[in-house]
């Protein structure tokens, strides 16, 4: 006659189960993680422009000149992720960079030149991808280096503070015209190093090149003391080359 298997015996062959698989996973290199990072990210030619040059109130105007940057922001981001395979894994990032300071000059024939400046700041949300390649590679071949390349997509909402510059009409005052806000299509490509530190800890020196798509103003009124003026909306390109160091920790 069979016997039934007590409960408690069950249960701990479940757990026993359940410690194997995970013990399984991690010799694998499979898992969940959570990451932190810090960088820094320099952008090159901003490419502000109006919208339509041709418009009855444009800012810049048709025939300017413009020679823009966005400089330089401090970039902090977090995430969560998976590692499917030694070789493949993938994360959610949401990352911040308040910092970005756009300014350039405006060059008109017959006019004096007017430097202009705006704050802008953005918001990345990203899905990424990475190879491991030392997951394609004999344990411990590389020692704790664990290099990799990458890429993901994503968005950016881009926030431009109040645009100032000099007045067209009254040299000496400064005028000051609406910002804006814009959400655009982010994408990235990336490559670096993780450093094995033990204990589930990854130190990962990374860059990247990260496109965020487009910052904008509003329609509006540009004012210089009482004097004012409508304007259309500008548009510029931000994107930017960032160095990073991050920890990666894996559970």
């Amino acid at each position: 006659m069979v016997q039934a298997i007590p409960a408690r015996t069950l249960t701990a062959a479940a757990l026993l189960a359940t410690v194997a698989t995970a013990s399984t996973a991690n010799a694998q290199g499979t898992g969940f993680y959570v990451r932190g990072d810090l960088g820094i990210a320099f952008t090159g030619d901003a490419e502000t422009r109006d919208d339509n040059c041709g418009s009855p109130n444009p800012f810049f105007g048709c025939g300017t000149t413009l020679d823009s940057s966005a400089g330089t922001s401090v970039a902090v981001g977090g995430g969560f992720g998976y590692r499917f395979a030694p070789w493949f894994r993938s994360d959610l990032t949401l990352s911040y960079r308040p910092m970005f300071d756009v300014d350039g000059t405006i060059v008109r024939a017959g006019a004096a030149d007017r430097p202009f400046e705006a704050d802008v700041s953005s918001v990345t949300g990203m899905f990424n991808g990475y190879l491991d390649l030392a997951g394609f590679l004999p344990r411990s071949k590389l020692g704790v280096f664990q290099p990799y390349v990458g890429a993901g997509l994503g968005f950016a909402h881009n926030m431009m503070d109040d645009i100032t510059s000099h007045s067209p009409t009254t040299p000496g005052l400064i005028q000051t015209s609406p910002g804006g806000s814009d959400t655009s299509l982010a994408w990235m490509v990336t490559a670096g190093t993780g450093i094995d530190a033990g204990h589930g800890i990854i130190v990962d020196l990374g860059y990247k090149y990260l496109d965020m798509g487009e910052f904008s103003s509003d329609a509006g009124q540009a004012c210089a003391g009482g004097a004012c003026r409508n304007v259309d909306p500008v548009t510029g390109d931000l994107a930017a080359h960032e160095f990073s160091v991050g920890i990666r920790y894996g559970f």
